[in-house]
């Protein structure tokens, strides 16, 4: 299971003791060096990096510092460490990464990296400071089981390619010219443009550079029809593929297409479609506004030099917004044009009026005529509540609807009278706003008490002045002075 070579098989014996009871997976040492270990796994299974004092040294109450390419995978300090308090360890390896408490007394500082992912190979170190320095290079196998290839950007394995860049160039005689770029990415990937339906497509011969052990490719191809185009990069050795995907429309792709209303009724409406210089040949269709497809005339359809004009035209017969769809399956473009149709049985807004208005309540009316389809209609308060009413009175002719409605208000509120014709998908509304005032018996009472007194005051004043007698007797409407004896 192990191949240790040398000094560095003397110094890693209690290690290999363990390893055997943790399937730590295979460990040698270097061949370019006896000072490094390489350690494999498979992804999913634990592994022991191994790390000695060379001369056994008790370090439990010393200080040894695990990294992996400037990352902080396990540190420990007379005791204190990532996993009872200490912190600073990477998101990456919090929960996976363990010590050997009782292998510490015998200068034994090797950590257990539990549940191994690709993320976790690379370049290890660990330190004593000012003392000693391992070095381990872990390499974690894919699981065969897991072997395909897919995107692992979430794995943050080291190298593993981002999405690429991707830009339209300047358009050429030969077509559009389509660039792909990869940058800074290990181990080397393969690159290459694909077309919507996923076939390769034949490319410029790669540029390719390297700084660093990272790779820099960029890759051109022309292409010469409307279509989505991928870039895909592919790193083999990691399992790890991603692309990034840019339409390119070309010139034969059809526009927007043109609609008309060539004639209207009151109950049906002609709509024509028109469609120039479309290549390859576009499918026409005209749909509803729920989408489906509606019976059209045959189409006329005229050709010059490979490009295609088009006319569809169809009868509707209800309100609704119609769709003119052109589709070029085989360069995967689509695209439509929109109108809309009113028909004169569609309802008008309705008439709102008082029938009868007192104190506390108010009747309200609503009529509707000549619609059809028959429309629904009920009243709503201002806050689109809607309102107890009486039986509504319907009545037909010809197919078109005159409806009233009526209901009973009792509050100040603007209310609206709603009228639906779902098939036709229209509604339309009246409102009209009704005030309920305070009752105005309070108001009589004052100014009849205020009347009296004033009348007393005046009597009053009238006898101070000697123009009244105390003789003088109210009779009825008027007042009958006695002369004094």
């Amino acid at each position: 299971m192990f191949h240790l070579h040398t000094s560095t098989t003397m110094k890693l014996l209690p290690v290999a003791c363990l390893c055997l009871l943790t399937r730590c997976g295979k460990t040698s040492a270097d061949e370019n060096g006896p000072g490094v270990v390489r350690v494999a796994v498979e992804e999913g299974g634990d592994v022991v990096l191994p790390c000695s004092r060379s001369n056994k040294e008790n370090v439990e109450k010393t200080v040894f510092d695990w990294k992996k390419d400037g990352l902080d995978v396990f540190f420990y300090e007379a005791g204190k460490h990532y996993n009872n308090g200490q912190e600073g360890q990477s998101e990456q390896f919090k929960g996976r990464v363990f010590h050997f408490q009782d292998e510490l007394k015998y200068g034994n500082a090797s950590i257990r990296v539990q549940k191994t992912k690709m993320a976790d190979s690379g370049n290890y170190t660990c330190t004593f400071p000012k003392k000693q320095t391992s070095h381990i290079m872990l390499f974690v196998d894919p699981d065969p089981e897991r072997s395909v290839l897919k995107d692992r950007s979430e794995e943050k394995i080291p190298g593993a390619a981002p999405e690429p860049y991707t830009k339209i160039l300047p358009q050429t005689d030969d077509g559009v010219l389509l660039q792909c770029e990869v940058r800074g990415v290990s181990p080397e990937p393969a690159v290459e443009w694909r077309d919507g339906s996923g076939n390769k497509l034949p490319a410029k011969e790669p540029q390719v550079s390297e700084r660093e052990s990272r790779f820099y490719i960029t890759l051109q191809v022309t292409v010469t029809k409307t279509d989505n185009y991928r870039c895909v990069v592919t790193q083999e050795e990691i399992k790890h593929q991603i692309s990034a995907e840019t339409f390119v429309p070309l010139s034969g792709a059809a526009s927007t297409p043109s609609v008309t209303t060539l004639d209207q009724t009151n109950d049906w409406s002609l709509l024509q479609c028109e469609v120039q210089g479309a290549s390859p040949e576009p499918a026409v269709e005209w749909r509803d506004g729920s989408g489906n497809k509606l019976p059209a005339k045959e189409p006329q359809v005229s050709e010059r030099g490979g490009s295609y004009d088009i006319i569809l035209q169809t009868t509707v017969t209800k309100t609704d917004n119609y769709h003119c769809v052109v589709t070029q399956e085989t360069i995967h473009h689509q695209t439509r044009a929109t109108t809309y149709v009113h028909f004169s049985g569609a309802t008008s807004k309705p008439s709102v009026t008082i029938l009868d208005f007192k104190k506390d309540q108010a009747l309200l009316q609503c009529e509707v005529q000549g619609a059809s389809p028959e429309p629904a209609v009920e009243w709503r308060d201002g806050s689109g509540d809607k309102l107890p009413a009486k039986e509504p009175q319907v009545s037909e002719r010809g197919g078109s609807y005159d409806i009233i409605l009526q209901t009973t208000v009792t509050k100040t509120d603007n209310y609206h009278c709603v009228a639906t014709q779902e098939t036709i998908h229209h509604q339309t509304e009246a409102t009209i706003h009704i005030y309920i005032g305070e009752s105005n018996t309070g108001w009589i009472v004052a100014v009849a008490v205020l009347s009296t007194l004033y009348v007393g005051v005046l009597l009053a004043l009238l006898r101070e002045k000697g123009y009244i007698s105390r003789n003088c007797l109210h009779d009825r409407a008027r007042w009958k002075c006695n002369k004094p004896a």
